[in-house]
């Protein structure tokens, strides 16, 4: 991600970039990229003290109760939306409609082999709950054979950037990144995604 942001990040507009669940090292490049435009978010804020910027409260499971609708240039997360009750394909959908033209969206999933999994069963045993979808707070898992059914065709009104034609295995292995992430999908593949004008 940190590769991503410094080499393909759109500049900043004035508009705010939201970083959800946010890391500190990828908070620390993208404060450097976009200064006051930069805004941390979470479901529980209180869990950043370390953060020099006010972690805002975000429930993405409502996405545009929280988002300005067309009023954000960013949206950036990495293994999030394996957390987020409720049906995926609105929360992408609503998530992406409050994107202003020329915004992006930039994100990773944990993808396993085979299908897209989900159970939202408050009651399910934790341990069948790891074993299902890898972590116990987990409600869904992503699968590499419907991916891009599932989750990319979400974006038709924007234009992927291809990372595989622009990254070298040389630059992946500087920043430690296995090459497997840009040949198939998998839980270190980037996906960025610029919204038409």
């Amino acid at each position: 991600m940190a590769l991503v942001i410094r080499r393909f990040a759109p500049a900043k507009n004035g508009r705010p970039v939201f970083h959800f669940a946010p890391e500190e090292a990828i908070a620390n490049i993208l404060i450097e990229t976009y200064g006051e435009d930069y805004c941390p978010a979470d479901y529980a804020p209180e869990e950043y003290s370390w953060s020099t910027f006010p972690v805002v409260k975000v429930d993405l499971s409502r996405p545009l109760e929280y988002l300005p609708r067309n009023g954000v240039n960013g949206l950036i997360h990495s293994h999030v939306l394996e957390h987020i009750p409720g049906s995926i394909e609105r929360v992408i959908c609503e998530m992406n409609e409050a994107l202003v033209p020329g915004g992006f969206h930039l994100f990773q999933v944990p993808i396993e082999r085979g299908w897209y999994r989900e159970d939202m069963n408050p009651s399910m045993p934790r341990e069948q709950r790891e074993a299902m979808f890898l972590q116990f707070d987990h409600l869904r898992v992503f699968g590499g054979e419907d991916f891009e059914d599932r989750c990319l065709r979400l974006f038709k009104d924007f234009d992927r950037i291809d990372l595989k034609e622009k990254i070298s295995n040389e630059e992946l292995a500087d920043a430690a990144v296995p090459p497997s992430s840009l040949n198939k999908y998998n839980g270190h593949t980037a996906f960025l995604f610029i919204k038409r004008r």
